[in-house]
């Protein structure tokens, strides 16, 4: 079909014959008026519609890759699977348009209003929406993978199982909206508004949540591996009043439960591969342990952390309890600790999973560890320091084998120095905790200033100078 004129156009339009199909290719139809026009299956590829009006259009399936319609009046377009790759609506009103199912990969939509927009299934892939307006739009299951949607206004938004895999939400408004399901794996979300969100079901591994306003989100099975924020804002109204760490805002899910070892100070490649190197050992010597497993290391110059997850708060304690022979510095605080803590007749659990279990000479079962046994009753187990061959209730007897791994944390300053240790359930509550000096503290609440603050991994010395306990920093956006 050879390609139609300007005038014949708007003579069509005015003697309403059909538009349908029409070749438009790189037409310049910049500021025309066709409103409530039929331009389905039509061939736009390269048009300049700049400030057309087009309200109420219908270009179902109409090709307009390429095309210019920045300051364009869409309201009410129907664009259901049109093709509009690398299309320019900067700008533009489409506001209660329907692009379901349209290939918009590229695009630029910076600025445009797509309020109440329909945009199910659309593929919208590296297109960009800075500072656009898409309150209350339609994204469901819409591909949107490395978009930039930094600054734009989401309120209400429906974006369930949306796949927005790492997209830039800095700065970005979404109260209320529907993220259930979404895959938000990467994205870029600091200082984001998420008020009200639901965010159920929601993969938020590796993401960036610094600064991200979180009060009264719906976080049911929503999954943060590795996501992380230097501080995020749980206050009502946004203003950054109530400022808490992630772990925090997340209390209720953060997954499976978890060990946290603090160490005082810097520590040395070579004992992070003695501990590492300790913990395979045990994977291997007890395989009904072998869920526990490292799960990463912090390090740092005032204070290191050893994290440590498995599918059961049980398994961990039996590592930990193995672990007390190599810690120097701790071990009795927590050889005690772990005597309290397992529970009356909880041995036969260890001893169907390769635990070796004794039994003392009051007729009680004991946990038998590397060279301690930890009591199973509730009263506080001690270490009897003079060694001997015999057992007593409520006691633990342990030697001193002269093993290369001893001697060589022995010679470090990991051996002497403070130590601190909790195991959190898969909500985040201290199921145990135990520290080498009864004057720290291992989660002080907001405001307190001394004590470990294990969550942080930070070591706060009772003589230090006041100072928040969850120091504010400044939000910076990735450029």
């Amino acid at each position: 079909m050879s390609q139609l004129s300007r005038g014949e156009i708007l003579g069509r339009l005015a003697s309403r014959e059909s538009l349908r199909g029409v070749n438009l290719i790189r037409a310049d139809l910049s500021d025309i008026a066709l409103p409530g026009a039929d331009l389905a299956g039509s061939n736009l590829r390269m048009a300049d519609l700049s400030r057309g009006d087009l309200r109420d259009v219908r270009l179902t399936g109409s090709h307009l890759s390429g095309a210019t319609l920045s300051q364009a009046n869409l309201v009410g377009a129907n664009l259901v699977e049109a093709s509009m790759i690398g299309v320019t609506l900067k700008g533009a009103d489409l506001s209660r348009a329907d692009m379901s199912g349209a290939d918009l990969t590229g695009a630029n939509l910076d600025e445009a209003k797509l309020a109440g927009a329909y945009l199910v299934g659309a593929y919208l892939n590296e297109a960009s929406f800075g500072g656009a307006d898409l309150s209350g739009a339609y994204i469901r299951m819409a591909q949107l993978t490395g978009s930039n949607l930094s600054t734009a206004q989401l309120d209400g938004a429906d974006l369930s199982q949306a796949n927005l895999s790492g997209v830039r939400l800095d700065g970005a408004m979404l109260v209320g909206a529907n993220l259930t399901g979404a895959n938000l794996v990467g994205s870029y979300m600091a200082g984001c508004d998420l008020r009200g969100a639901n965010l159920s079901g929601a993969d938020l591994t590796g993401c960036n949540l610094t600064g991200a306003k979180l009060s009264g989100i719906r976080f049911e099975g929503v999954t943060l591996h590795d996501a992380w924020a230097e501080w995020v804002d749980l206050s009502e109204d946004g203003s950054g009043s109530t400022r808490a760490s992630l772990e925090e805002a997340f209390a209720e899910i953060m997954g499976k439960p978890m060990a946290q070892i603090l160490l005082e100070g810097h520590v040395a490649d070579e004992v992070w591969a003695e501990l590492i190197s300790h913990l395979s050992e045990f994977q291997m010597a007890h395989p009904g342990y072998s869920d526990v497993r490292l799960r990463g290391i912090q390090q740092g110059f005032s204070a290191s952390v050893l994290y440590l997850e498995a599918d059961n708060e049980i398994s961990i304690a039996a590592y930990l309890a193995e672990m007390a022979d190599i810690i120097g510095k701790g071990s009795l605080e927590l050889f005690e600790k772990l005597g309290a803590k397992v529970p009356v007749n909880g041995a036969g659990g260890y001893q169907e999973a390769g635990m070796p279990v004794a039994t003392l000479q009051d007729g009680s079962a004991a946990i038998c560890i590397a060279d301690a046994v930890v009591s199973t009753q509730a009263a506080p187990a001690t270490i009897d320091r003079e060694g001997g061959s015999s057992l007593h209730p409520g006691r633990m007897e342990r030697s001193r084998p002269a093993s290369a791994r001893l001697e060589t944390l022995q010679r470090t300053y990991f051996w002497q120095c403070e130590k601190a240790f909790a195991i959190l359930t898969g909500d985040r509550r201290v199921w145990f905790e135990a520290t080498s000096n009864d004057q720290l503290t291992l989660r002080p609440p907001h405001g307190i200033i001394t004590g470990i603050d294990l969550i942080r991994g930070h070591f706060i010395p009772s003589t230090g100078s006041p100072q928040p306990a969850y120091p504010v920093p400044q939000v910076t956006r990735e450029e």
